[in-house]
């Protein structure tokens, strides 16, 4: 274990490839807005990453903005449940399942166009075995991700547009409202991670982990098909933070935009590679490996950087191996 300075002066640990294949910068971050006393340089080159780059946050934006521009008019009057609005929406969310962990895997693990260059462990998933449903960790994450995945997501969606379009939200719009508008668009992914700490805890409490939660957990080597693949049930716990949008003063574009926070954000967190090669010198930030912690020590990082619980209640793991020796001494014996 190594360690050498960033150009800001900050110490930073390089990890033997034994612990990893490929790992980030340690110790890992988070939000600097959380951390004090506040310095700008790092909220603003944080932020700029986050909404002025090919990021997570602006593709998922972008998808929102075009989404509802050309759908708006196919949909029709949405004040009314009817199977045929209904069916649009659940085919635009099982289209970007599709393109986006379809291509991941595609791009990654059929074609292997990159290798194992940024992989964070060198295996390309799990072959087979007993735990995975029809006996393959693709199938069994395709199902899951599919069947129950992307029709949650849907109900939950199609449930604030009707609301939307009943009046049941108070809706505001980007020209009428820039400043609240782009403020619900900044605070989507702290609102996110708020709700998946705490979701995601309850989800590792004894019967829930048993019956519900080790459902995801079968996958120690992600993919991308393993970012929404779970049990229904924490399907349902997991879109549940949608539902701020009945509080909170909204628009279509920010509810899909909100989706796609939760469902797309999980396949890219969960490709198994940190970045996406552009070429020789552009990259796409791809995995979250505050989240690929999680999986390989299972009780730790329960939410995501974007808010800092994890730190605030002694569940953070940094990466480093002293985190890793006080979430031994942490579980005990």
């Amino acid at each position: 274990m190594t360690e050498h300075m960033t150009s800001n002066g900050e110490a930073v640990t390089r990890i033997p490839a034994s612990e990893w294949h490929y790992a980030p910068d340690l110790p890992i971050g988070n939000n600097p807005l959380f951390e004090f006393p506040w310095r700008a340089d790092r909220i603003m080159s944080y932020h700029r990453d986050y909404w002025l780059s090919l990021s997570e946050a602006v593709i998922f934006m972008a998808l929102a903005l075009g989404g509802w521009g050309l759908l708006r008019g196919p949909l029709g009057d949405m004040s009314v449940f009817a199977a045929g609005w209904i069916g649009i929406v659940y085919a635009l969310n099982f289209a970007m399942v599709l393109l986006f962990a379809g291509g991941f895997h595609l791009f990654f693990y059929t074609l292997r166009r990159q290798g194992d260059d940024r992989k964070y462990v060198p295996q390309f998933g799990h072959r087979g075995g007993g735990r995975f449903t029809f006996g393959s960790q693709v199938h069994d994450n395709m199902f899951w991700s599919l069947a129950s995945g992307v029709t949650v997501w849907t109900a939950y969606l199609v449930f604030l547009l009707w609301a939307h379009a009943n009046a049941v939200i108070q809706t505001i719009t980007f020209g009428a409202n820039p400043w609240v508008f782009s403020a619900v668009a900044f605070c989507t992914g702290i609102w996110v991670a708020f709700h998946f700490y705490w979701g995601h805890r309850l989800l590792h409490v004894g019967p829930l982990y048993r019956h519900v939660h080790s459902l995801h957990h079968r996958n120690v080597n992600v993919g991308p098909w393993s970012g929404i693949s779970m049990h229904p049930v924490e399907h349902v716990i997991y879109f549940s933070s949608m539902l701020i949008h009945l509080v909170v003063p909204s628009h279509p574009v920010l509810i899909m935009f909100h989706g796609y926070m939760l469902a797309l954000s999980a396949i890219f967190g969960h490709t198994g590679f940190h970045e996406m090669l552009l070429g020789k010198s552009r990259r796409m930030m791809l995995g979250h490996f505050h989240h690929q912690l999680h999986h390989r020590y299972f009780e730790c990082n329960y939410g995501s950087v974007d808010f800092p619980l994890d730190v605030w209640f002694g569940t953070f793991h940094d990466g480093t191996p002293a985190a890793r020796r006080r979430l031994k001494e942490r579980l005990g014996p």
